[in-house]
C-alpha cells in the first residue's frame, strides 16, 4: 500500500469518526441536559447514551455499504471494492468493519493500516480500498 493511500485511509476514518461523533454527541448531550433540567431520572439519561452508542456502532459497521464510500472516503477520493471491482455493499461493510468494534482486535487493525498492510477485516470480507 502506498504511503499516500495509507494517509488517505487514516484521514477518511478520522473524518467518518468526527462526523458520527458530532451527529451523536451534540443531540444526545442536549437530550441529557434537557432530561436533567426537567428533573428526569438518571436511567433516562443512561438510555439516551446507550442508544447513541448503539447508533455509533451501527454507523461504523455500515458506513462503507453505500457504493463503497463512506463520507470520509468520498471526500478523500477512496472507494471500497470487492476483489472483482464491484461495490462492497452493506453485508461486506459490516463484515469488514466488525473488527473495529472488538476490543484488542481494533488495535491490530490500526497497527496493520499504519504498517501499510491490508486489514484483517478487508481480508475476511474480500475487499480492497482503492484511490479514484
Amino acid at each position: 500500500m502506498a504511503a499516500q493511500t495509507r494517509l488517505l485511509r487514516i484521514g477518511a476514518f478520522l473524518v467518518d469518526a468526527l462526523i458520527l461523533s458530532l451527529l451523536l454527541i451534540l443531540p444526545t448531550s442536549a437530550v441529557s441536559y434537557a432530561v436533567a433540567w426537567i428533573g428526569g431520572s438518571v436511567k433516562a439519561i443512561q438510555i439516551a447514551w446507550l442508544v447513541a452508542l448503539a447508533v455509533l456502532f451501527v454507523g461504523l459497521l455500515v458506513r462503507d455499504g453505500y457504493r463503497g464510500r463512506s463520507v470520509g472516503k468520498n471526500l478523500l477520493g477512496l472507494r471500497l471494492v470487492t476483489k472483482s471491482g464491484a461495490d462492497c455493499g452493506y453485508i461486506r461493510s459490516i463484515i469488514r468493519n466488525l473488527p473495529l468494534i472488538v476490543p484488542v482486535w481494533n488495535c491490530l487493525e490500526v497497527a496493520l493500516v499504519l504498517a501499510g498492510k491490508s486489514r484483517t477485516g478487508d481480508r475476511i470480507a474480500g475487499t480492497l480500498v482503492t484511490e479514484e
